[in-house]
């Protein structure tokens, strides 16, 4: 028997309630991907700036978009390719939260949902293994949803003091699970 999608885990009977392309883009068994156009926006400011870089999210622009999707064990990779400009982080699950690692940094979310779609709620953060309080974290707003017969996304980092960082935003159809994702 396998086990059920990370998402499914996390959630329990609210992944059932999530709008159908949603449920299919966090139903990630084995490799798998999804494909259409995303939008970036860099922070304005020179620090935000260079932490968008560090962080390896792309320029400000319209891209192509491809994410794939790669699950073993029980967690998932995420690397999205905004044309030819790549980021990744490694999800996980403990009860009621869908943690999400960007280098040395964890995320804790919790997935409140429903017929509407998702957000994600940030909820803990550690960099290096060391939990750090909620006043210092950065300001994430996720959001996920159906529309026009296309998984939507919308998400923003910004930081106390700072500002914002990234804002990224689009759609995305899921690929056949037969063929390539690469």
């Amino acid at each position: 028997m396998t086990m059920p999608p990370l998402y499914a885990r996390v959630m329990g009977a609210d992944f059932a309630a999530l709008p159908p392309l949603v449920r299919i883009i966090h139903e990630v068994e084995g490799d798998t991907g999804a494909a259409g156009e995303g939008w970036v926006e860099r922070g304005r400011n020179i620090i935000a700036r260079a932490m968008a870089g560090i962080g390896g999210f792309p320029p400000s622009g319209a891209y192509p978009l491809h994410v794939a999707f790669a699950e073993a064990a029980g967690r998932e990779r995420w690397t999205r390719d905004f044309g030819g400009h790549r980021f990744s982080s490694e999800l996980s699950g403990r009860p009621g939260l869908v943690i999400e690692r960007f280098g040395a940094m964890r995320f804790g979310f919790a997935l409140p949902a429903g017929p509407d779609g998702l957000v994600m709620r940030l909820r803990r953060w550690s960099v290096f293994g060391v939990r750090l309080p909620l006043f210092l974290a950065p300001r994430v707003s996720a959001r996920e949803w159906e529309e026009e017969g296309r998984f939507r996304f919308d998400v923003r980092l910004s930081f106390p003091l700072i500002g914002g960082i990234v804002h990224y935003w689009g759609w995305l159809k899921p690929l056949p699970r037969s063929g390539s994702c690469r």
